[in-house]
Protein backbone atom coordinates (compact mmCIF):
# COMPACT_ATOMS: atom_id res chain seq x y z
CA UNK A 1 0.00 0.00 0.00
CA UNK A 2 2.29 2.66 -1.36
CA UNK A 3 1.90 5.54 0.58
CA UNK A 4 5.07 8.25 -0.54
CA UNK A 5 3.87 10.51 -2.85
CA UNK A 6 0.39 8.75 -2.40
CA UNK A 7 -3.16 9.34 -1.65
CA UNK A 8 -3.78 6.30 0.30
CA UNK A 9 -2.60 2.50 0.85
CA UNK A 10 -1.03 1.32 -2.20
CA UNK A 11 -1.20 4.54 -3.72
CA UNK A 12 -1.35 5.45 -7.52
CA UNK A 13 -0.22 2.10 -8.72
CA UNK A 14 -2.72 2.70 -11.60
CA UNK A 15 -2.12 6.18 -12.75
CA UNK A 16 -5.12 7.74 -14.65
CA UNK A 17 -5.23 10.77 -17.40
CA UNK A 18 -5.76 14.26 -16.68
CA UNK A 19 -9.73 15.58 -17.32
CA UNK A 20 -11.67 18.35 -16.74
CA UNK A 21 -15.34 19.50 -15.56
CA UNK A 22 -17.12 22.62 -15.68
CA UNK A 23 -17.32 25.12 -18.12
CA UNK A 24 -16.34 23.82 -22.01
CA UNK A 25 -15.60 20.33 -20.08
CA UNK A 26 -16.45 17.70 -22.34
CA UNK A 27 -15.68 14.40 -19.75
CA UNK A 28 -14.69 14.24 -16.31
CA UNK A 29 -13.14 10.52 -15.88
CA UNK A 30 -13.35 7.02 -17.67
CA UNK A 31 -15.26 5.79 -14.87
CA UNK A 32 -17.61 8.52 -14.34
CA UNK A 33 -21.03 9.25 -16.70
CA UNK A 34 -20.99 11.78 -19.52
CA UNK A 35 -21.19 15.16 -18.35
CA UNK A 36 -25.48 16.20 -18.50
CA UNK A 37 -26.16 19.40 -19.57
CA UNK A 38 -25.71 22.55 -17.42
CA UNK A 39 -29.02 22.74 -15.40
CA UNK A 40 -31.36 25.72 -15.34
CA UNK A 41 -33.02 25.73 -12.21
CA UNK A 42 -32.39 24.13 -8.92
CA UNK A 43 -28.62 23.08 -7.90
CA UNK A 44 -27.93 19.17 -8.62
CA UNK A 45 -28.33 17.24 -5.40
CA UNK A 46 -25.43 18.03 -2.55
CA UNK A 47 -23.54 21.15 -4.61
CA UNK A 48 -24.03 24.16 -2.93
CA UNK A 49 -24.51 27.18 -4.66
CA UNK A 50 -21.28 29.51 -4.12
CA UNK A 51 -21.06 33.74 -4.65
CA UNK A 52 -21.22 34.49 -8.11
CA UNK A 53 -17.36 35.99 -7.76
CA UNK A 54 -16.48 32.20 -8.07
CA UNK A 55 -17.57 32.32 -11.70
CA UNK A 56 -14.86 31.92 -14.47
CA UNK A 57 -12.76 30.63 -11.77
CA UNK A 58 -10.10 27.18 -12.43
CA UNK A 59 -8.97 24.63 -10.01
CA UNK A 60 -5.96 22.86 -11.23
CA UNK A 61 -6.35 19.60 -8.86
CA UNK A 62 -3.23 16.74 -8.43
CA UNK A 63 -3.55 13.62 -6.92
CA UNK A 64 -3.60 10.05 -7.17
CA UNK A 65 -6.28 7.72 -8.14
CA UNK A 66 -7.95 5.12 -5.69
CA UNK A 67 -6.89 2.42 -7.69
CA UNK A 68 -7.24 -0.71 -4.81
CA UNK A 69 -10.63 1.08 -4.20
CA UNK A 70 -11.68 2.15 -7.65
CA UNK A 71 -15.49 2.95 -6.26
CA UNK A 72 -13.94 6.20 -4.60
CA UNK A 73 -12.93 8.27 -7.84
CA UNK A 74 -16.46 8.66 -9.22
CA UNK A 75 -17.83 10.31 -5.72
CA UNK A 76 -15.06 12.62 -5.86
CA UNK A 77 -15.81 13.16 -10.33
CA UNK A 78 -19.38 13.15 -9.77
CA UNK A 79 -19.53 15.76 -7.34
CA UNK A 80 -16.57 18.18 -8.86
CA UNK A 81 -18.98 17.69 -11.99
CA UNK A 82 -22.07 19.41 -10.12
CA UNK A 83 -20.63 22.05 -7.94
CA UNK A 84 -18.19 23.18 -11.08
CA UNK A 85 -21.24 23.45 -12.84
CA UNK A 86 -23.63 25.40 -10.79
CA UNK A 87 -20.71 27.61 -9.79
CA UNK A 88 -19.25 28.43 -13.48
CA UNK A 89 -15.90 26.95 -12.10
CA UNK A 90 -13.94 24.63 -14.40
CA UNK A 91 -12.25 21.91 -12.39
CA UNK A 92 -9.21 20.07 -13.88
CA UNK A 93 -7.88 16.83 -12.17
CA UNK A 94 -4.73 15.26 -13.27
CA UNK A 95 -4.30 11.70 -11.81
CA UNK A 96 -0.55 10.94 -11.62
CA UNK A 97 0.61 7.26 -10.43
CA UNK A 98 4.87 7.38 -10.49
CA UNK A 99 5.78 11.17 -10.12
CA UNK A 100 3.56 12.88 -8.13
CA UNK A 101 6.00 14.39 -5.92
CA UNK A 102 7.59 15.77 -8.89
CA UNK A 103 4.88 17.13 -10.17
CA UNK A 104 4.17 19.05 -7.19
CA UNK A 105 7.18 20.09 -6.51
CA UNK A 106 7.11 21.26 -10.35
CA UNK A 107 4.03 23.39 -9.33
CA UNK A 108 5.80 24.88 -6.28
CA UNK A 109 8.77 26.10 -8.57
CA UNK A 110 6.58 27.46 -11.31
CA UNK A 111 3.75 28.75 -9.62
CA UNK A 112 1.74 27.33 -12.24
CA UNK A 113 -0.12 23.92 -12.44
CA UNK A 114 -2.10 22.50 -9.57
CA UNK A 115 -3.62 24.68 -7.01
CA UNK A 116 -5.51 21.77 -4.87
CA UNK A 117 -2.50 18.66 -4.15
CA UNK A 118 -4.43 15.31 -2.65
CA UNK A 119 -1.41 13.35 -0.30
CA UNK A 120 -1.06 10.94 2.44
CA UNK A 121 2.35 11.57 3.79
CA UNK A 122 2.24 14.18 6.24
CA UNK A 123 1.84 17.93 5.41
CA UNK A 124 4.52 19.30 7.38
CA UNK A 125 6.94 18.37 4.70
CA UNK A 126 5.08 20.70 2.09
CA UNK A 127 4.23 23.52 4.74
CA UNK A 128 6.03 26.31 3.44
CA UNK A 129 4.01 25.82 0.43
CA UNK A 130 0.63 25.45 1.54
CA UNK A 131 -1.77 28.57 2.09
CA UNK A 132 -4.22 28.53 5.42
CA UNK A 133 -7.08 26.80 5.13
CA UNK A 134 -8.11 27.26 8.91
CA UNK A 135 -11.49 28.87 7.69
CA UNK A 136 -12.63 25.66 5.70
CA UNK A 137 -10.91 23.44 8.25
CA UNK A 138 -12.96 24.77 11.51
CA UNK A 139 -16.47 25.35 10.10
CA UNK A 140 -15.67 21.17 8.95
CA UNK A 141 -15.01 20.95 12.48
CA UNK A 142 -17.35 22.63 14.02
CA UNK A 143 -20.40 20.83 12.12
CA UNK A 144 -18.76 17.22 12.98
CA UNK A 145 -18.28 17.92 16.84
CA UNK A 146 -14.68 18.76 16.81
CA UNK A 147 -11.86 16.89 14.75
CA UNK A 148 -10.20 13.53 16.65
CA UNK A 149 -6.87 14.64 17.84
CA UNK A 150 -5.53 12.79 14.97
CA UNK A 151 -6.46 15.54 12.20
CA UNK A 152 -5.45 18.57 13.92
CA UNK A 153 -1.83 17.27 15.05
CA UNK A 154 -1.23 16.37 11.34
CA UNK A 155 -2.58 18.88 9.49
CA UNK A 156 -2.97 21.83 12.05
CA UNK A 157 1.14 23.60 12.40
CA UNK A 158 0.44 25.05 15.66
CA UNK A 159 -1.08 28.13 14.76
CA UNK A 160 -2.86 27.78 11.57
CA UNK A 161 -4.29 24.81 9.48
CA UNK A 162 -2.14 23.68 6.47
CA UNK A 163 -4.25 21.09 5.16
CA UNK A 164 -7.87 19.60 5.48
CA UNK A 165 -8.05 15.93 6.53
CA UNK A 166 -10.19 13.58 4.24
CA UNK A 167 -10.42 10.70 6.16
CA UNK A 168 -7.88 8.28 7.77
CA UNK A 169 -6.72 4.79 6.66
CA UNK A 170 -6.80 2.26 9.73
CA UNK A 171 -4.58 -0.91 9.48
CA UNK A 172 -7.00 -4.38 11.02
CA UNK A 173 -5.46 -7.27 11.37
CA UNK A 174 -6.96 -9.73 8.72
CA UNK A 175 -6.73 -12.93 9.56
CA UNK A 176 -7.90 -16.00 8.76
CA UNK A 177 -10.44 -17.29 11.70
CA UNK A 178 -10.70 -20.55 9.81
CA UNK A 179 -7.46 -22.06 10.31
CA UNK A 180 -7.32 -20.04 13.78
CA UNK A 181 -9.92 -22.42 14.85
CA UNK A 182 -8.63 -25.34 13.53
CA UNK A 183 -5.50 -24.17 15.56
CA UNK A 184 -8.13 -23.90 19.04
CA UNK A 185 -8.56 -20.37 18.59
CA UNK A 186 -12.34 -19.54 18.71
CA UNK A 187 -11.11 -15.72 19.11
CA UNK A 188 -8.45 -13.89 17.89
CA UNK A 189 -5.68 -13.51 20.69
CA UNK A 190 -5.91 -10.39 22.87
CA UNK A 191 -2.59 -9.51 23.37
CA UNK A 192 1.05 -10.26 21.89
CA UNK A 193 2.11 -13.36 23.58
CA UNK A 194 -0.95 -15.26 22.68
CA UNK A 195 -0.60 -14.16 19.25
CA UNK A 196 3.32 -15.24 19.16
CA UNK A 197 1.89 -18.72 20.85
CA UNK A 198 -1.10 -19.09 17.88
CA UNK A 199 1.64 -17.88 14.99
CA UNK A 200 4.06 -20.68 16.28
CA UNK A 201 1.29 -23.58 15.94
CA UNK A 202 0.33 -21.71 12.37
CA UNK A 203 3.22 -21.39 11.28
CA UNK A 204 4.34 -24.92 12.48
CA UNK A 205 1.36 -26.03 10.17
CA UNK A 206 2.40 -24.54 6.77
CA UNK A 207 0.23 -20.95 7.73
CA UNK A 208 2.73 -18.15 9.03
CA UNK A 209 2.14 -14.73 9.24
CA UNK A 210 2.82 -12.06 7.17
CA UNK A 211 3.62 -9.02 9.06
CA UNK A 212 4.90 -6.38 6.37
CA UNK A 213 8.34 -4.65 7.61
CA UNK A 214 11.35 -3.01 5.70
CA UNK A 215 11.16 -0.24 3.81
CA UNK A 216 9.70 -1.11 0.85
CA UNK A 217 5.87 -1.03 1.35
CA UNK A 218 4.83 2.89 2.31
CA UNK A 219 1.68 2.03 3.86
CA UNK A 220 1.87 -1.42 4.98
CA UNK A 221 5.36 -1.29 6.19
CA UNK A 222 4.28 1.49 7.82
CA UNK A 223 1.71 0.79 10.07
CA UNK A 224 2.39 -2.64 11.01
CA UNK A 225 5.95 -1.61 13.09
CA UNK A 226 4.34 1.07 14.52
CA UNK A 227 1.60 -0.81 15.89
CA UNK A 228 4.24 -3.69 17.67
CA UNK A 229 6.51 -0.92 18.61
CA UNK A 230 3.85 1.62 20.48
CA UNK A 231 2.45 -1.54 22.11
CA UNK A 232 5.47 -2.18 23.64
CA UNK A 233 5.89 1.29 25.06
CA UNK A 234 8.60 2.49 22.53
CA UNK A 235 8.26 5.87 20.58
CA UNK A 236 9.57 7.90 18.54
CA UNK A 237 9.52 11.34 19.87
CA UNK A 238 9.00 13.46 22.82
CA UNK A 239 6.18 16.30 23.59
CA UNK A 240 9.50 18.45 23.20
CA UNK A 241 10.50 17.30 19.85
CA UNK A 242 13.66 15.28 20.95
CA UNK A 243 14.06 11.45 19.92
CA UNK A 244 12.50 9.12 22.45
CA UNK A 245 13.71 6.33 19.64
CA UNK A 246 16.55 5.03 22.17
CA UNK A 247 15.17 3.14 24.81
CA UNK A 248 14.52 -0.57 26.50
CA UNK A 249 10.97 -0.29 25.57
CA UNK A 250 12.17 0.13 21.71
CA UNK A 251 14.61 -2.71 22.47
CA UNK A 252 12.15 -4.89 24.00
CA UNK A 253 9.37 -4.12 21.09
CA UNK A 254 12.49 -5.43 18.76
CA UNK A 255 13.31 -8.10 20.62
CA UNK A 256 9.70 -9.06 20.74
CA UNK A 257 9.54 -9.04 16.70
CA UNK A 258 12.64 -11.22 16.19
CA UNK A 259 11.60 -13.97 18.04
CA UNK A 260 8.05 -13.27 15.98
CA UNK A 261 9.37 -13.11 12.75
CA UNK A 262 11.80 -16.68 13.41
CA UNK A 263 8.83 -18.66 15.02
CA UNK A 264 5.42 -17.09 13.62
CA UNK A 265 6.48 -15.44 10.33
CA UNK A 266 6.71 -15.49 6.51
CA UNK A 267 11.21 -15.63 6.37
CA UNK A 268 10.50 -13.48 3.11
CA UNK A 269 7.82 -10.55 5.54
CA UNK A 270 10.40 -8.00 5.58
CA UNK A 271 11.03 -7.46 1.90
CA UNK A 272 6.82 -7.19 1.42
CA UNK A 273 6.12 -4.24 -0.75
CA UNK A 274 2.83 -3.04 -0.04
CA UNK A 275 0.90 -5.86 -2.44
CA UNK A 276 2.82 -8.81 -1.05
CA UNK A 277 0.73 -9.61 2.14
CA UNK A 278 -3.01 -8.93 -0.27
CA UNK A 279 -1.59 -11.53 -2.66
CA UNK A 280 0.00 -14.02 -0.04
CA UNK A 281 -3.19 -13.79 1.90
CA UNK A 282 -5.44 -14.14 -1.20
CA UNK A 283 -3.41 -17.23 -2.08
CA UNK A 284 -3.21 -18.88 0.98
CA UNK A 285 0.19 -18.71 1.74
CA UNK A 286 -0.42 -16.50 4.94
CA UNK A 287 -2.83 -16.26 7.88
CA UNK A 288 -2.63 -13.14 9.17
CA UNK A 289 -1.18 -9.71 7.97
CA UNK A 290 -1.65 -5.92 9.11
CA UNK A 291 -4.05 -4.34 6.31
CA UNK A 292 -7.32 -2.49 5.39
CA UNK A 293 -9.99 -3.82 3.34
CA UNK A 294 -8.51 -4.35 0.45
CA UNK A 295 -7.59 -8.26 1.06
CA UNK A 296 -11.32 -8.97 1.72
CA UNK A 297 -13.31 -6.89 -1.00
CA UNK A 298 -11.37 -8.27 -3.58
CA UNK A 299 -11.54 -11.68 -2.03
CA UNK A 300 -15.26 -11.31 -2.26
CA UNK A 301 -14.88 -10.94 -5.89
CA UNK A 302 -12.14 -13.14 -6.82
CA UNK A 303 -11.20 -15.43 -3.75
CA UNK A 304 -14.74 -16.80 -2.08
CA UNK A 305 -13.60 -19.34 -0.21
CA UNK A 306 -10.83 -17.23 1.81
CA UNK A 307 -13.05 -14.04 1.95
CA UNK A 308 -15.42 -16.85 3.78
CA UNK A 309 -13.17 -18.05 5.98
CA UNK A 310 -11.49 -14.61 7.06
CA UNK A 311 -12.77 -11.64 9.60
CA UNK A 312 -10.89 -8.68 11.40
CA UNK A 313 -9.36 -7.62 14.66
CA UNK A 314 -8.32 -5.25 16.53
CA UNK A 315 -4.85 -4.90 16.82
CA UNK A 316 -3.28 -6.74 20.10
CA UNK A 317 -2.26 -5.42 23.26
CA UNK A 318 0.67 -5.59 24.22
CA UNK A 319 2.73 -4.36 27.57
CA UNK A 320 1.55 -0.78 27.16
CA UNK A 321 -1.69 -1.23 26.03
CA UNK A 322 -3.30 -1.66 22.43
CA UNK A 323 -2.23 0.87 19.76
CA UNK A 324 -3.72 1.18 16.18
CA UNK A 325 -2.19 3.02 13.51
CA UNK A 326 -3.54 5.27 10.85
CA UNK A 327 -2.08 7.75 8.44
CA UNK A 328 -4.37 10.70 7.23
CA UNK A 329 -4.85 11.46 3.26
CA UNK A 330 -4.97 15.13 3.13
CA UNK A 331 -6.19 18.56 0.56
CA UNK A 332 -4.14 21.53 0.52
CA UNK A 333 -4.00 24.48 -1.64
CA UNK A 334 -0.45 25.55 -3.00
CA UNK A 335 0.13 29.09 -1.98
CA UNK A 336 0.90 30.37 -5.34
CA UNK A 337 -2.75 30.32 -5.63
CA UNK A 338 -4.42 33.57 -5.35
CA UNK A 339 -7.85 35.53 -6.26
CA UNK A 340 -10.72 34.11 -7.24
CA UNK A 341 -8.99 30.76 -7.98
CA UNK A 342 -8.15 30.66 -4.35
CA UNK A 343 -11.77 31.22 -3.34
CA UNK A 344 -13.02 28.42 -5.72
CA UNK A 345 -10.47 26.00 -4.41
CA UNK A 346 -11.35 26.68 -0.74
CA UNK A 347 -15.16 26.48 -1.42
CA UNK A 348 -15.21 23.19 -2.91
CA UNK A 349 -13.11 21.51 -0.48
CA UNK A 350 -15.40 23.07 1.81
CA UNK A 351 -18.52 21.83 0.05
CA UNK A 352 -17.41 18.40 -0.81
CA UNK A 353 -16.02 17.54 2.58
CA UNK A 354 -19.61 19.11 4.46
CA UNK A 355 -20.97 15.69 6.18
CA UNK A 356 -23.36 15.25 3.90
CA UNK A 357 -21.23 14.91 0.66
CA UNK A 358 -18.41 13.36 1.92
CA UNK A 359 -20.84 10.49 3.88
CA UNK A 360 -21.20 9.49 0.61
CA UNK A 361 -17.48 8.78 0.31
CA UNK A 362 -16.64 7.26 3.31
CA UNK A 363 -19.86 5.09 2.65
CA UNK A 364 -18.46 4.14 -0.65
CA UNK A 365 -15.26 2.94 1.02
CA UNK A 366 -16.63 0.16 3.03
CA UNK A 367 -13.99 0.89 6.11
CA UNK A 368 -11.32 1.67 3.52
CA UNK A 369 -10.84 5.37 4.77
CA UNK A 370 -12.86 6.12 8.26
CA UNK A 371 -13.99 9.87 9.27
CA UNK A 372 -12.27 12.19 11.81
CA UNK A 373 -15.41 13.45 12.99
CA UNK A 374 -17.11 12.36 16.17
CA UNK A 375 -20.58 12.93 14.55
CA UNK A 376 -20.06 10.05 11.99
CA UNK A 377 -20.27 7.78 14.29
CA UNK A 378 -24.40 7.81 14.26
CA UNK A 379 -24.47 8.48 10.07
CA UNK A 380 -24.92 5.95 7.74
CA UNK A 381 -21.80 5.36 6.60
CA UNK A 382 -20.95 2.42 7.80
CA UNK A 383 -20.66 -1.22 6.12
CA UNK A 384 -23.21 -3.80 6.86
CA UNK A 385 -21.13 -6.84 6.72
CA UNK A 386 -20.12 -8.46 9.91
CA UNK A 387 -16.69 -8.82 8.85
CA UNK A 388 -16.34 -4.94 8.13
CA UNK A 389 -18.12 -3.99 11.10
CA UNK A 390 -14.66 -3.77 12.94
CA UNK A 391 -13.82 -0.31 11.32
CA UNK A 392 -16.10 1.39 13.07
CA UNK A 393 -14.25 0.13 16.90
CA UNK A 394 -10.64 1.50 14.53
CA UNK A 395 -11.97 4.85 13.60
CA UNK A 396 -11.47 6.34 17.18
CA UNK A 397 -8.42 3.96 18.28
CA UNK A 398 -5.26 4.41 15.89
CA UNK A 399 -2.65 7.22 15.97
CA UNK A 400 -0.32 8.44 13.17
CA UNK A 401 3.07 8.51 13.38
CA UNK A 402 4.88 10.79 15.70
CA UNK A 403 1.93 10.61 17.70
CA UNK A 404 3.70 12.19 20.95
CA UNK A 405 4.91 15.48 19.39
CA UNK A 406 2.25 18.45 20.24
CA UNK A 407 1.96 18.84 16.19
CA UNK A 408 3.43 16.48 13.85
CA UNK A 409 7.14 17.79 12.29
CA UNK A 410 9.15 17.92 9.38
CA UNK A 411 11.55 15.76 11.18
CA UNK A 412 8.83 13.12 11.90
CA UNK A 413 7.02 13.54 8.36
CA UNK A 414 10.53 12.67 7.04
CA UNK A 415 10.74 9.23 9.01
CA UNK A 416 7.41 8.62 7.77
CA UNK A 417 8.34 8.68 4.10
CA UNK A 418 11.51 6.92 4.31
CA UNK A 419 10.24 3.79 6.53
CA UNK A 420 12.97 4.22 9.35
CA UNK A 421 10.82 2.40 11.72
CA UNK A 422 9.73 -0.13 9.57
CA UNK A 423 13.50 -0.50 8.13
CA UNK A 424 14.64 -0.59 12.40
CA UNK A 425 12.67 -4.06 12.45
CA UNK A 426 13.61 -5.44 9.65
CA UNK A 427 17.40 -4.64 10.08
CA UNK A 428 17.22 -6.15 13.45
CA UNK A 429 15.57 -9.35 12.18
CA UNK A 430 18.44 -9.55 9.24
CA UNK A 431 21.14 -8.91 11.75
CA UNK A 432 19.58 -11.10 14.87
CA UNK A 433 20.55 -7.99 16.86
CA UNK A 434 18.20 -4.94 18.11
CA UNK A 435 21.04 -2.91 19.65
CA UNK A 436 22.54 -2.41 16.18
CA UNK A 437 19.35 -1.95 14.21
CA UNK A 438 18.64 0.73 17.08
CA UNK A 439 21.59 2.08 16.16
CA UNK A 440 21.16 1.88 12.60
CA UNK A 441 18.08 3.78 12.78
CA UNK A 442 19.22 6.95 15.07
CA UNK A 443 22.06 7.41 12.74
CA UNK A 444 19.38 7.22 10.07
CA UNK A 445 17.25 9.88 11.73
CA UNK A 446 20.07 11.94 12.76
CA UNK A 447 20.91 12.46 8.65
CA UNK A 448 16.94 13.46 7.87
CA UNK A 449 17.53 16.24 11.22
CA UNK A 450 20.00 17.87 7.92
CA UNK A 451 16.61 17.98 5.96
CA UNK A 452 14.75 19.09 8.50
Amino acid sequence: MKEKNSVSRRKFLKGAGVVAVGAGATALAACAPAAAPAPTAAPAAGATKAPVVLKGATINWLGGSWSFLPELDPVINDFAKDWATQNGVTINFERESTNLAAKIQTAIETGKGANIIQLADAPAAWAKSLTDVSTVAEKLSAEGGGYLPAAPFQCNDGSKWIAVPLGQHNWFMNYRADWFKEAGYDKFPDNFDDLLVAGTKLKAAGRPFGWTMGDKAGGDGNAAPYIILWAFGGKEFNPDGSIALDSKETLAALDYFIKFHKLAGDPEEIAYDDGANNTNFNQGKISLTANVNTIYLPAKKNFPAVAEGMNHAIPPKGPAGRFGACTLPWWGILNHTKGADLEAAKAYIGDFMAMKNLGKFYKAGQGYILPLLPKYDSEDIWSTDPKLAIAKEMFKLALPAGYALKNQNKLASLMQSKLIVGKMFAQATILNDSRKALDGALKDIADLKLLA
